[in-house]
């Protein structure tokens, strides 16, 4: 089994979650390094350049075909790499891809992505 941190659609209750369909939730929870959160629109993305905040959302076990499924989902926006969250696990996180241009976007500087759309940050 994997964790897998999601900060995004993958979330319960947004559009993306059916994805997890069989995984089974661990917490909530948040990434021990500050990460930056971009608001792309639909989506939130997260790079690590310009350490803003922590990084909030929750944590699944997910088997290997699931982690596999959602890679594929992510395709060329995304990729995945491990994170330390605050409760010392270590979980797979997806990353806004280096080949993907964010210029102009704006920072959630909360680290915390509310739902799919309309939501206005801090």
């Amino acid at each position: 089994m994997n964790f897998l941190f999601a900060y995004g659609t993958l979330k319960k209750g947004h559009k993306s979650h059916h994805l997890l369909d069989g995984a089974s939730f661990v917490s909530e929870n948040c990434t021990e390094d500050k990460f930056q959160m971009l608001d792309m629109g639909d989506f939130p993305a997260v790079v690590k350049e310009n350490p803003v905040s922590s990084i909030v959302g929750e944590l699944f076990s997910v088997d290997d075909r699931t982690l596999s499924a959602i890679d594929g989902f992510e395709g060329n926006w995304f990729c995945r790499g491990e994170v330390l969250l605050k409760d010392s696990s270590v979980a797979w996180m997806y990353f806004l891809s280096d080949d993907v241009s964010y210029g102009g976007r704006s920072s959630i500087v909360s680290g915390i992505w509310l739902k799919d759309e309309g939501d206005i940050y801090e």
